[in-house]
């Protein structure tokens, strides 16, 4: 038989009153005045009344205790807020001409939410500008004056060929001269949060070169000994469309990321008058990623001998070839202290030809630290150790970053002992003499052995705790929010800035979500064994809104140098994620690189060690719709001629609650122009669908269209009429054809400004 939920009582005080005094004539029918409200009687009626909701509003949580009584025997607790995570740069703008080195923990905030430095970084005394050489078109109408400037056509010659002949170079290849200007890189704003720049595409050199300046008050040789020898902490934001690794298996290897493509360089032979440019390559300290992930870069700079730039005999020169691209502004010039190139690695391809690979970045830029949503407790007395069993001690603040608490204990006596404790999350592993702890991040509380599964605090001893609390969606803030720190070493001519939002805060689970989640983590036991099991963990990732998690066991995506995605692969699992929201196209979202990386980084540790999974945004397929419709009679057409378009993408939309069942277009669905034609006709004022053209990937007229693997449709074009519909070329755009790239080119720089 079913298990019947109890019922139990919910009258409010109204109705207890009015129960009430519906009885007295039964039990008291002399009382016979009880209707008037001023009766003493019915004010101590009103009062027991009052007394019996209360009762009553106890007695209704029970239910809650009961079910919070029972997580704590499925040893589940309740999943904390996340933290929120960026990256900051901090200026000495007017601060003292030395190097400031800071320690990992910094506290800065954005007005009442803190944050701290999740690495060191130094201080430079210098300003940081970011140029690259961006080629002009053939299409530009000054391009045939350039053409005809005699300084640069010779200066392309000398560079081009050791014999004057600038038809060809020394080995008699042809030379094409090409010509670009100086640009800024682009930073990113309010307007425009995240700017592009492809190093492949958008630069002649695929190279980005960072410009180290002197403050405007301070000479070039005392700058110069102010950053000698010191870490130069190179921030790199990627622009995060695109896929993320996959998790292999552990046996064949452990995740990790692999080593960044960028290669840092500084000027060689600083100070001479040199014919080729050389550098000299930076081995940095810390290399994370950052072309798959906002990280900072660490390099060590050489002493002041090796800083600088290089002088120019011929000023035509300054620019040219690999030579760093030149500044027009004087003002800007005469501060460069030296260069630092970023390029990309190349590599080489299967038939041993060159190839850059791609890399785009929305923002670069110097003395930058990563940081997280947190707050710093030092040296917190939790309490005395009283010796028994099963120790519980309650930390003041909570939710606790759990990869932050030291928790040691102090024995004072002759000598005073200091013991630290390891954190652990399962005790009953634990051996009697295993000085370990388990925490409830959520509830900030900490519990010790009973003596056989972990070891005991001993009696008398002080338990201290050093910790950071943090987490939720305050600490997702936008461009520039956070500006100021509480350390003293910053107070006097520095600045504190974010150049990009902070993201990754969340909510921490609720009980009831936690209840809710009791089924499904009785099946699961928090690992990824079934299909279920990977759609159930993976919506529960915190940092991320996620609007539909579709699992495909042994299928492998297109990976390189495959030619088309496998089905029936052993051990593989595809995970296809559509976030809840996309600013870009509302109904078609795509994730970013920082989302199916904060998914991967959540499932990996939930995992079979034998299984390979790859985590994928859906591939959207061009879907084109022409459509001619009659409207019924008494309805307005433009409004249904609206609400067909409406009805219309949200039926093709990929989000749940959409659809054709409501959960988004599923996978591997054919699409029917038959079914398109039913979907119409059930809107409202819609008489019937005169005809309907359908094209999956171009103008060409199908009935139908298939879908593989991660494909799903997008409505990218769409045509709605009253009458015979309109030809399928109506709905597409223009398409632009991407640019071949030139061989053998010669970089000459040229100015755009008028005399």
């Amino acid at each position: 038989m079913p298990l019947a939920a109890p019922v139990l009582d919910d009258r409010n005080f109204e109705q207890l009153l009015i129960e009430a005094q519906r009885r007295i004539p039964s039990f008291t029918p002399e009382w016979n005045n009880f209707a008037v409200e001023s009766d003493p009687g019915i004010t101590l009626v009103q009062v027991f009344a009052f007394l019996t909701e209360a009762l009553l509003y106890r007695v209704n949580r029970y239910p809650d205790t009961n079910r919070l009584k029972f997580l704590q025997l499925l040893g589940v607790p309740l999943r904390p807020p996340n933290a929120a995570s960026g990256i900051i740069t901090i200026s000495n703008d007017r601060g003292p001409l030395t190097a400031q080195p800071l320690e990992q923990g910094i506290a800065v905030s954005a007005g009442n939410v803190d944050f701290v430095t999740g690495a060191p970084v130094t201080v430079l005394p210098v300003e940081a500008q970011l140029y690259y050489k961006r080629q002009i078109p053939q299409t530009d109408p000054n391009y045939q004056n350039y053409q005809t400037q005699h300084e640069a056509i010779r200066l392309a010659e000398e560079a081009a060929t050791s014999d004057g002949n600038a038809a060809s170079d020394g080995a008699g290849t042809a030379v094409q001269l090409v010509f670009y200007e100086t640009k800024a890189m682009t930073t990113p704003s309010k307007t425009d949060p995240a700017p592009v720049l492809d190093l492949s595409a958008d630069t002649m050199d695929n190279a980005l070169y960072i410009a180290l300046l002197a403050p405007p008050n301070a000479s070039l040789a005392d700058a110069v000994d102010a950053i000698a020898n010191q870490t130069l902490s190179v921030g790199v934001v990627p622009t995060l469309a695109g896929g993320v690794p996959p998790l292999v298996p552990v046996q064949l290897s452990t995740r990790m990321a692999p080593s960044t493509n960028l290669i840092f360089e500084l000027p060689a032979n600083p100070g001479q008058d040199v014919d080729t440019p050389q550098y000299v390559a930076l081995a940095p300290l810390v290399a994370p990623d950052v072309l798959n992930a906002i990280g900072v870069v660490q390099l060590t700079l050489p002493g002041a001998a090796s800083l600088g730039n290089w002088t120019f005999t011929d000023p035509m020169a300054e620019g040219s070839e690999d030579f760093p691209p030149k500044i027009e502004d004087p003002s800007v010039a005469a501060r460069i202290i030296t260069w630092v190139r970023l390029r990309l690695r190349p590599s080489s391809s299967s038939n041993g030809s060159t190839v850059v690979p791609s890399a785009k970045l929305t923002w670069v830029g110097i003395n930058a630290a990563p940081v997280y949503q947190a707050v710093a407790v030092v040296n917190e007395i939790v309490g005395t150790a009283t010796g028994e069993p099963d120790q519980s001690y309650q930390l003041a603040h909570q939710p606790v970053l759990p990869s932050t608490l030291v928790v040691i204990t102090q024995e004072t006596g002759s000598l005073t002992v200091t013991t630290p404790w390891a954190q652990t999350d399962d005790l009953l592993a634990a051996g009697p003499k295993d000085q370990v702890y388990r925490l409830d991040p959520e509830a900030g509380q900490i519990t010790f052995g009973d003596g056989v599964n972990g070891a005991r605090p001993s009696a008398g001893a002080r338990i201290i705790a050093n910790y950071q609390y943090g987490g939720g969606r305050q600490g997702n803030v936008g461009i520039g929010a956070v500006n100021l720190s509480r350390d003293p070493r910053l107070q006097g001519g520095y600045s504190i800035e974010n150049p990009v939002p902070t993201s990754g805060g969340d909510l921490g689970q609720t009980v009831a979500q936690a209840v809710e989640d009791i089924p499904r983590f009785v099946r699961h036991k928090d690992r990824l064994v079934t299909a279920q099991d990977f759609a159930d963990v993976a919506m529960q990732t915190p940092g991320v809104d996620i609007n539909r998690v579709d699992v495909l066991p042994l299928f492998k995506p297109i990976v390189p140098p495959a030619a088309s995605p496998q089905d029936g692969v052993p051990g593989v699992v595809t995970l296809m994620a559509v976030p809840l929201t996309d600013s870009a196209n509302p109904l078609w979202p795509m994730p970013d690189r920082l989302f199916l990386g904060r998914i991967c980084d959540y499932i990996d540790t939930r995992r079979l060690v034998t299984t390979e999974i790859y985590v994928r945004g859906p591939e959207y397929v061009p879907v084109f719709v022409s459509v001619g419709i009659a409207v019924q009679s008494g309805y307005f057409p433009d409004l249904v001629r609206n609400a067909v378009s409406d009805g219309l993408r949200r039926y093709l939309s990929s989000l749940r609650g959409f659809g054709p069942n409501g959960g988004g277009w599923p996978l591997r669905k054919r699409l029917l122009a038959k079914d398109l034609e039913a979907a119409v006709t059930r809107i409202d004022g819609v008489e019937y669908v005169d005809s309907l053209l359908l094209g999956v990937n171009s103008a060409s007229e199908v009935p139908y269209g298939d879908f593989t693997g991660l494909q799903l449709p997008r409505l990218d074009g769409l045509s709605v009429v009253q009458g015979l519909a309109q030809p399928l070329a109506s709905t597409i755009g223009a398409v632009v054809q991407p640019s071949q790239p030139g061989v053998n080119i010669v970089p000459v720089p040229v100015t755009k400004a008028k005399c």
